[in-house]
């Protein structure tokens, strides 16, 4: 054998490289198209994919509070803050007992929290 002379051999190599490439390209369209399937759907799922998006979180922080009043959590419920994502940026961090005070919070049961904290 001549130097700079290179015998190309086998190619199932090279083969097996296109396919496994051809497989992982029609595996990302399948996972994407499921994926929009379930986010353009209606129903709880769709609210619980929007709410880890980045959408509000009120109505989960007022249902939390409500739990808490109802178990008479009053250090749970005064002292604690809660994360209250208003929208996609804007976000506030307050207890119960302040999240009653706004427009959003006025279903929000009442809880004594005098001397709590």
């Amino acid at each position: 054998m001549e130097k700079g002379i290179v015998l190309i051999g086998n190619k199932k190599g090279f083969e097996m490289a296109i396919s496994t490439i051809i497989i992982i390209i029609l595996s990302l369209i399948v996972l994407i198209a499921l994926i929009l399937v379930f986010t353009r759907s209606t129903g709880t799922f769709s609210e619980r994919i929007s709410s880890l998006l980045g959408n509000s979180n009120i109505d989960s922080v007022r249902d939390s509070c409500n739990l808490l009043a109802s178990q008479q959590s009053a250090y749970e419920y005064c002292c604690v803050n809660k994360t209250v994502k208003l929208s996609l940026n804007k976000k506030i961090d307050l207890p119960c007992s302040f999240a009653r005070g706004e427009s959003w919070g006025k279903q929000i049961d009442e809880l004594n929290c005098v001397g709590v904290c």
